[in-house]
C-alpha cells in the first residue's frame, strides 16, 4: 500500500515537470513569434523610411533638365548624405521611439559623366526607347554598304593620287636629266616650249662634247626643233675635236713666225688664240663632266623614286584586294586593270623618255674617258711661247687620244609624245583647284558673312573633365545599332544645326547656334565646327562621287586625255595614269562642294550619282564654276540632317555623349545656371543606413539607394 502511494505521487511529480515544460515551450514560442513580428514590423518600417527618403532626396532633380532634355539629375552639393540622415530620422520618427537612426554612409555614387557618361547614356536611351525608329534603322542599312563602298573607293584612290606624288618626283627626275644630258630647259611641269620649240639651257650639258662635225646623227638626236634649239643657243655643240686641232694649228704656226712675228697680230696672235681656243675646250670638258656626275646622281635619285613607287603600288593592290567585296566588281576591276598597268609600266624602261640602262652606260663610259683627261687640262694651260711648243703640242695629241673615245651614243632620247604647239604645264592647274577646294571649303559651299561667328572660351565642361573607362566594345560601321540610332535621334530631335537658322536670323541667346555640329566636332566656334562637319560630309559625297566617276568610261576617258595632254611627254604610262586618279579624285571633290551648296541651302542630294543627276562638266571644273543648276534639284535624295545622322552613326559614342552633355551645360549658362555643370550631377546612389530597435540586441543594416535609371 506504502509502495503504491509512492508510485502515484513519482507520477503526478512528472506530470507536472512535463506540463511546466511544455507551458515554457509554448512560452518561447510565443515569446519568438513576439520578437519576429516586432523584428518584421521594425524592419517594414526601416525599409519604409528609407526608400521613402531616397525617393524624397531624388525629387529635388533639376527641373530645367527636366523641361529641356526630358533627363532627370540630381545636384551632389555635398550635403545630400546628411538630408538623406535627417529624412530617415524624420520618418522612423512617425513611427514612434523605438527605431533610432546610428549613420547613414553613401558609399557608391553614379556622377553624370562617370564611366564616359554610361549613366547618363542609358537616361536618354531610356527616355527614347518607346520610339518608333525602325525605318531609321532599316536606311542606315541599307546604305552602310554603299557609305562603305565609297570609304574604300576614295582610300584606294588617295593611295593612288599619293603615288602620284612620288611618280611626280620620278617624273622631275627625268626633266632634270633631260637638261643636265641634251642641254634644253626643262621645269616640272615639263619641257619649256616657246614659238614651238624648245629652250636652250643656256648651261652646260652631258652632249656639248662632240667628237666631229656636229650633226644631228652625231649628237643622237632625231628631233630638229631640239637640235636646232641646243645647236643655236650657249654654249651649244663643241666639237672638241676641231677645237684640239685649233689649238695644234697655233702652236704649229707660233713655233713656224716666232713670237716677235705673232705678238703684232695683238689679241689675234697665235697665242691669244690658243688662250680661247683652250679656254672654250677647258670649259666643255669641266662643265660636260659635271654633268656627268650630276646625271648620274639624278639617276639614282630617279631608281630610288621608281622602288618607292613600286612599294606604294603593291600596297595598292593589297588595298584593292582586301576591300574587293565592299567595291563590288565593277569598281573592283577597274581598280585592278588600272593598277597593273601602272605596275607594268613601271617595271619597265620601255615606255619611258628613255632607255635608263643605256643611258647610264653611256654615261659611265664618258665618265671613264674624261676621268683620264680631266687632271691633263691643267697641263695644257700654259703662256704659248715658241720654247713651249713642241711641249705644249705632245700634250695637245696626247688629250686628242686621250679623248678620242667620248660619244653621244646610248645619249638619246624619244621625243615622238612631246606636243610642241604649247608649253605642257603638267597637272600644277589641277593641283591647284585641290588646294583652293581644301583650303578655301567654307567660302565656296556657303556665304561666310551668313555663318554665325559666335565662339565660347570655356574650359571646364565635361569635354574636359569627363572620367571613367573607355567603351571599346563597339565595332563596325553600326555600332550597337540600335542604341546608337536611339542616341543619334534623341540628339537630333534636341539640338539645332546650320539648316535650323536658314532663312531665320541668327538672334538666338544661345553661346553657340550650330549645337549639332559642335556635339559632332567639338570646337569653340561655329564657324570651325561648320567647316568640319563640311569636311566629313565632302568625305562622303568625294567617294560616292568618285565610285561614280570610276564607271562612266566616258568621264574616266576624259581625264585620261587630260592627263595624257599633261604628262603624255615622258611616255609613263603609269603617271599618267596617277595623274588620271588625281584628276578624278579633284573632280569628285568639286562635284561635292556643289552638293553641299545644295545641301547647306536645305536642298537634297542624291546618295548615289547618276549620268542624269551628275553636275560639274571636267570644263567648268578647270574654270571653276561651280555654280548649281536651280532646276536640277532631287525630290529622293538625301537632306543635311540625314547626313549628320550618318557621321553620328560613324562617331565614337562615348565623344557624342560628352559633347552632348557640353551642350546641355551651355544651354543651361544661357538659362541662368552660370555654375552649371555635369560633373556636380548624379544619376543613382547606394549605401547603408544603420539602426538600434528596442528590445533588439543586434544593429540593423539597411541597403539604401535610387536611381533615375
Amino acid at each position: 500500500m506504502e509502495n503504491k502511494k509512492k508510485s502515484e505521487v513519482w507520477l503526478d511529480a512528472q506530470i507536472t515537470v512535463m506540463a511546466a515544460l511544455s507551458m515554457t515551450l509554448v512560452l518561447s514560442l510565443i515569446l519568438t513569434c513576439y520578437k519576429s513580428a516586432l523584428n518584421n514590423t521594425y524592419y517594414t518600417q526601416i525599409k519604409e523610411a528609407c526608400m521613402l527618403s531616397m525617393e524624397a532626396e531624388f525629387a529635388a532633380y533639376n527641373n530645367d533638365m527636366l523641361d529641356e532634355y526630358n533627363i532627370l539629375l540630381l545636384k551632389n552639393d555635398g550635403q545630400m548624405e546628411s538630408r538623406i540622415e535627417d529624412y530617415i530620422r524624420k520618418n522612423v520618427k512617425s513611427y514612434g521611439n523605438n527605431i533610432e537612426l546610428v549613420d547613414v554612409q553613401l558609399e557608391d555614387i553614379g556622377n553624370a559623366t562617370s564611366s564616359y557618361g554610361r549613366y547618363f547614356e542609358q537616361e536618354i536611351i531610356s527616355y527614347m526607347k518607346y520610339g518608333v525608329y525602325s525605318e531609321i534603322l532599316d536606311t542606315f542599312l541599307e546604305s552602310e554598304e554603299q557609305v562603305e563602298k565609297a570609304k574604300k573607293t576614295k582610300e584606294i584612290t588617295d593611295e593612288i593620287v599619293d603615288c602620284e606624288e612620288q611618280l611626280f618626283e620620278m617624273d622631275s627626275e627625268m626633266l632634270q636629266l633631260v637638261m643636265a644630258i641634251e642641254g634644253i630647259k626643262t621645269t616640272d611641269a615639263g619641257i619649256v616650249i616657246k614659238n614651238e620649240k624648245t629652250v636652250s639651257s643656256e648651261d652646260s650639258f652631258v652632249k656639248m662634247l662632240v667628237n666631229g662635225s656636229v650633226d644631228m646623227e652625231l649628237v643622237y638626236v632625231d628631233n630638229a626643233k631640239v637640235y636646232e634649239s641646243v645647236k643655236c643657243g650657249v654654249p651649244g655643240y663643241q666639237d672638241v675635236s676641231g677645237v684640239l686641232q685649233d689649238m695644234l694649228d697655233d702652236v704649229d704656226g707660233l713655233y713656224e713666225v716666232g713670237d716677235e712675228v705673232s705678238n703684232e697680230s695683238g689679241s689675234n696672235s697665235y697665242s691669244e688664240l690658243y688662250k680661247r681656243n683652250y679656254k672654250m675646250l677647258n670649259d666643255a670638258v669641266q662643265g660636260a663632266y659635271e654633268k656627268i656626275l650630276l646625271s648620274l646622281d639624278i639617276l639614282e635619285d630617279y631608281d630610288a623614286a621608281k622602288t618607292g613607287v613600286a612599294e606604294k603600288l603593291d600596297r595598292c593592290t593589297d588595298s584593292i584586294e582586301s576591300s574587293k567585296e565592299a567595291l563590288g566588281e565593277d569598281l573592283y576591276n577597274g581598280f585592278w586593270e588600272d593598277i597593273n598597268e601602272m605596275k607594268k609600266t613601271n617595271e619597265s624602261n620601255e615606255k619611258s623618255m628613255c632607255d635608263v640602262e643605256e643611258i647610264t652606260k653611256a654615261l659611265k663610259r664618258n665618265l671613264v674617258i674624261l676621268d683620264g683627261v680631266i687632271d691633263k687640262l691643267p697641263d695644257m694651260d700654259v703662256e704659248l711661247v715658241r720654247d713651249n711648243c713642241k711641249e705644249t703640242r705632245t700634250k695637245i695629241v696626247d688629250f686628242q687620244m686621250s679623248l678620242s673615245g667620248i660619244s653621244c651614243k646610248g645619249l638619246k632620247f624619244d621625243y615622238t609624245g612631246v606636243d610642241f604647239s604649247y608649253e605642257g604645264k603638267g597637272l600644277s592647274a589641277i593641283k591647284k583647284i585641290r588646294d583652293v577646294f581644301t583650303d578655301g571649303l567654307l567660302g565656296l559651299v556657303v556665304d561666310p558673312a551668313e555663318v554665325s561667328e559666335k565662339t565660347i572660351g570655356y574650359n571646364d565642361l565635361a569635354t574636359v573633365y569627363i572620367t571613367g573607362e573607355k567603351n571599346d566594345t563597339q565595332q563596325g560601321w553600326l555600332k550597337n545599332t540600335a542604341d546608337d540610332v536611339l542616341i543619334n535621334e534623341y540628339i537630333l530631335t534636341k539640338f539645332n544645326g546650320y539648316t535650323d537658322f536658314i532663312g531665320n536670323d541668327n538672334d538666338s541667346d544661345e553661346l553657340l547656334d550650330y549645337m549639332l555640329e559642335y556635339i559632332l566636332c567639338g570646337k569653340n566656334s561655329d564657324k570651325d565646327n561648320l567647316k568640319q562637319t563640311m569636311l566629313e560630309i565632302s568625305a562622303i559625297r568625294e567617294g560616292m562621287n568618285l565610285a561614280y566617276l570610276l564607271t562612266d568610261s566616258q568621264k574616266k576617258a576624259e581625264a585620261l586625255t587630260l592627263a595624257t595632254e599633261a604628262l603624255g611627254f615622258t611616255g609613263n604610262m603609269a603617271i599618267i595614269k596617277a595623274g588620271q586618279y588625281l584628276i578624278l579624285s579633284v573632280w569628285a571633290y568639286g562635284e561635292a562642294i556643289i552638293d553641299l551648296k545644295k545641301l547647306y541651302m536645305g536642298e537634297k542630294v542624291d546618295f548615289n550619282k547618276t549620268k542624269k543627276t551628275w553636275n560639274l562638266s571636267l570644263a567648268n571644273l578647270l574654270s571653276m564654276n561651280l555654280s548649281t543648276d536651280s532646276e536640277k534639284k532631287s525630290e529622293t535624295g538625301l537632306d543635311y540632317k540625314t547626313y549628320l545622322r550618318m557621321l553620328f552613326v560613324m562617331e565614337r559614342r562615348e565623344k557624342k555623349i560628352y559633347t552632348t552633355m557640353a551642350a546641355m551645360e551651355l544651354h543651361m549658362i544661357t538659362m541662368g545656371h552660370k555654375d552649371f555643370r555635369m560633373r556636380n550631377y548624379i544619376v543613382w546612389t547606394k549605401g547603408n543606413a544603420i539602426f538600434k530597435c528596442k528590445d533588439v540586441s543586434n544593429y540593423y543594416k539597411q541597403e539604401i539607394g535610387c536611381s533615375y535609371i
